[in-house]
This record gives structure tokens, sequence and C-alpha cells, in this order.
């Protein structure tokens, strides 16, 4: 009797639970002070990675800034001024060459590099921002991004057909009915048939009203005024590449399009003005308009009307464009395939019409029924910058912002 009950005495018991309790909460304070002395270094390592971003944007913007300075104010300190085909200078210079700190503030600042892309009007920046600086830093941030701008067309016609055409095939232009095409930078005729004058840009002179990688033909008794040194039309025509849009050059008109809302797919037809900008018409899926594209995938736009207002921009179709009626445009109409104007009343178009003729031969033609138009008019300022509506700052290219590793 005396063993089983020395079994069931619990006297003491209490001291070794409150030992297990004791170091359960030592430990549990002593966790709390580990986290309550790293948590202020985490918040300030986030807050530098944080900084070091930001500062690499800097760089960034600073790129862009002296991209587009060096073309609008080439003149300016800390610029970069590019040569012909927007080629970099060599050797680029400080601080765009990726060997100069440039401090931002006492939190610290950037290292940038401006190199050449992939096409001739992109550039490939790399930006790395360091906090406090780039001898001791603790924080280091990289981005990389292709920026570019949209590319100067400087047409060597009004109307200029051809430059993409299939193996084997030839473009032919055919002018006719008392159409007018205005080259010149005065205003011709008189009266009823007068045409309102056109405008060149600095260090480029079309060569002709109408021209053709193939033939221009006319009938009738259209009105074509050549500019000074060239020619009312001219066939047999080499354009330069840098009037012609690359798929590149197509990709980013259409992602600026579709930040816009102004993309679309298939056939259109508006009988009034659309948005101003630029507006891309794409094939009907979407997909690069090549000689093997299916008939059905490529669009036509076919915009006609009686318009009081003026639309301005660009209007890129990966297809054809028939434009009728009395219109008003400003800036630059570019087919891929072909285009037909025909009686735009007392409308104008003031600025350039290309058609490349991708995907065949077909004639692009140019008709009037009308007397006393000026549907065409030749006018360099307005192709470049889209009747007013195009911005010629360097900017982002879409979807090629990233943010990498290392330095």
């Amino acid at each position: 009797m005396k063993t089983r009950k020395l079994f069931r005495d619990e006297r003491g018991i209490a001291f070794p639970m409150a030992m297990i309790v004791m170091a359960i909460l030592t430990a549990l304070m002593a966790a709390l002070a580990v986290l309550s002395t790293s948590e202020p270094q985490i918040a300030s390592n986030q807050a530098a990675s944080a900084q070091a971003r930001a500062l690499a944007e800097s760089g960034l913007e600073r790129a862009l800034w002296a991209l587009t300075q060096g073309e609008t104010n080439p003149g300016a300190s800390g610029v970069i001024v590019l040569g012909a085909g927007y080629a970099l200078p060599s050797p680029v210079p400080s601080p765009y060459d990726g060997s100069t700190f440039v401090a931002v503030s006492a939190a610290g600042g950037f290292k940038v590099t401006v190199a050449a892309g992939s096409q001739t009007n992109e550039k490939v920046v790399t930006a790395v921002g360091f906090v406090p600086n780039a001898t001791t830093p603790t924080a280091i941030k990289k981005l990389t991004a292709v920026v570019t701008r949209i590319k100067w067309i400087d047409p060597v016609c009004a109307l200029c057909a051809g430059g993409e055409n299939p193996g084997g095939t030839t473009t032919e232009v055919q002018v006719g009915g008392n159409a007018s095409v205005n080259a010149t930078t005065s205003s011709q005729g008189s009266g009823g048939n007068s045409v309102p004058a056109g405008a060149y840009c600095s260090g480029v002179t079309p060569t002709a009203a109408v021209a053709s990688n193939g033939t221009v033909n006319t009938n009738g008794t259209p009105n074509l005024y050549e500019p000074p040194g060239g020619t009312e039309t001219q066939g047999s025509t080499s354009f330069p590449s840098g009037m012609l849009l690359s798929d590149s050059d197509m990709a980013t008109l259409k992602a600026l399009a579709k930040s816009k809302g102004t993309y679309y797919q298939g056939s259109q037809t508006w009988t009034s003005p659309p948005a101003d900008g630029i507006i891309f018409v794409d094939t009907t899926d979407g997909s690069v308009l090549s000689s093997t594209t299916p008939s059905g995938n490529i669009p036509t736009v076919d915009i006609h009307g009686n318009w009081s207002s003026t639309w301005s921009g660009w209007l890129i179709v990966a297809g054809s464009i028939q434009l009728s009626g009395q219109i008003r445009l400003s800036g630059l109409v570019y087919a891929q395939n072909d285009v037909s104007l025909n009686g735009t009343g007392n409308g104008a178009i003031q600025g350039a019409i290309i058609s490349t003729n991708r995907v065949d031969s077909a004639s692009s033609t140019i008709d009037s029924n009308d007397l006393g138009n000026a549907p065409l008019v030749y006018n360099c300022p307005n192709v470049r910058s889209g009747g007013g509506q195009l911005s010629q700052n360097w900017f982002v290219k879409p979807g090629t912002y990233r943010e990498t590793s290392g330095q």
C-alpha cells in the first residue's frame, strides 16, 4: 500500500512545469527581440531597393531626354547628337557610355549606357541605379529598355507606289480625270481651280509629284505640278529604305495604336473623321502581311463621305485603302498594298500617300471627277508630325522594359 501511494504523490510537479513554461517564454522573447532588431534592417533594405530602382529609371529618362534634345536642340549641353540614319556618335559621349556615375542626390545616382538597336531608329538603354554610390553600394537595380521614336518618313513624291513588290512583278500607277497633285511650295491654278501650296522639310526635296517603282500612266487632263528640278511623274523609281516602314516599325505603331484605342483588325468603313493620331488597321488575324496571307485576311479600308473637318495623323493599313468623297486628311496615308483615290470633291489630302504593294502589283490610282479640287498636296512637315498629332520625342518601345540582375 505504501508503494502504490508513493507513485501517486504529485507534490513538487509545479516546479518543473514552471521551468518548462519559462524556457518557452524565454525562447519566444528571444525570437521577438531578434525580429525587432532585424525588422528595421529589412525595411531599410526595401527602401534602398526602391530608391535604386527610381535612380535607374532616372538614368533611362536622362537617355530619352538626351536623344530627344539632340535632335531638337543639338547645341545644348549633355545631349546625344545622332548622325545620318540615327547613327550614334563614336565613341558615345559620357555619361552615356556607362563609365560615369551621375549623382542625383545624397541618396545615390546612376550609370547609363546607350547602344545601337536592331533597327536604325532604335537604341538599347541600360541604366543601373546605386544607393548611395557606385563604389560601396548598399542597393543596386539594373533596367534595360529599347527606346525608339516614330520614324521620320521623308517621301520623295506626293503619291509614291511600290517598294515592296513581289518578285517578278511591277507597280503601275494610273493618274486620270482632272486629278490635282501639287508637289511645290506655291499655290497653283486660280479661281475655282486653285491648289493649296505644299511644304518641304529641311534638306528634303521631292523628285516628282507622282512616282512608281514601275510605270506612271496618265489620261484625261490631270493637273500635276512638279517640284523644282523634278518631274510631274517618275517611273522606275528606287525609293529610299527610310521612306518605308519595316515590320519592326509596324509592330511599334501597332502597339501605340493599341494603347490609344485606335487599333482595328479586318476591313473598315468610315464616313466621318475618326480619332486623330495613329490609326492602325491590321490583318484579320493580326499576322504580318505577306505574299502568302490569305486574301480573306487582307483588310480594305473604305473612307468616304462629306467631311466638314480635317482628320490629322497617320493611317497605317496592312492592306489596301480606298478614298473617295469630300474627305480632308492631314498627315500620312500608308498602305502595304494598294491605294485608290477617286472624286475627293472639295476635300484635300495635305501630306503624302504611300502604297508599297507588298502583296500584289495591282494599280494605285488617283482620279477626280470634280472641278476645282486639290485632292493631294505634298507636305513633308505634316507627314513627319501627323498633322501635328504625333510626338517627335524618343520613348520606351512597348513591351521592352525589363528589370535585370547584375551591374
